[in-house]
């Protein structure tokens, strides 16, 4: 019976796991389009990719090698993205109306809005973004 040496590691050695089935190029690739067309499936990457390179990739793949370079699937922030002058016209409604009395907000009636939507399932819809960056203007 033959021995196996013991060389007290527990590594493995090189070339002994399946090779990657994108390259370093093709990784750094799916990563721009993906930031580029945050609203892209990881299938959508995955024929973009095939279309550029011809490397043939499954979306397990793409949603892979994305979330190595730290992008992950999320659902966008649903608010309303404020521009330069929304935040100057609320700060000067808020300047105005700071030193109003109890009796002059009891007669001010606040109403909250509702979403419709006739076309798409907004709750099935997802974005290619990083941790700590769901707020950010090109998430929203």
């Amino acid at each position: 019976m033959e021995t196996v040496p013991d060389t007290g590691s527990i590594e493995r050695k090189p070339g002994q796991c399946r090779p990657r089935a994108t390259t370093t190029t093709e990784d750094r690739y799916l990563s721009i389009i993906a930031r580029r067309n945050r609203g892209a499936t990881a299938s959508q990457l995955s024929r973009d990719l095939y279309a550029a390179t011809g490397t043939r990739v499954s979306r397990m793949t793409v949603s892979k090698r994305l979330h190595e370079t730290g992008l992950f699937a999320r659902r966008p922030a649903v608010c309303v993205p404020l521009t330069s002058t929304n935040r100057r016209v609320r700060l000067a409604w808020c300047r105005e109306h700071r030193d109003w009395s109890i009796d002059q907000w009891a007669t001010v009636l606040f109403t909250d809005e509702s979403r419709f939507s006739l076309n798409t399932d907004s709750r099935r819809t997802f974005i290619w973004r990083e941790p700590g960056t769901r707020y950010l203007p090109s998430n929203v």
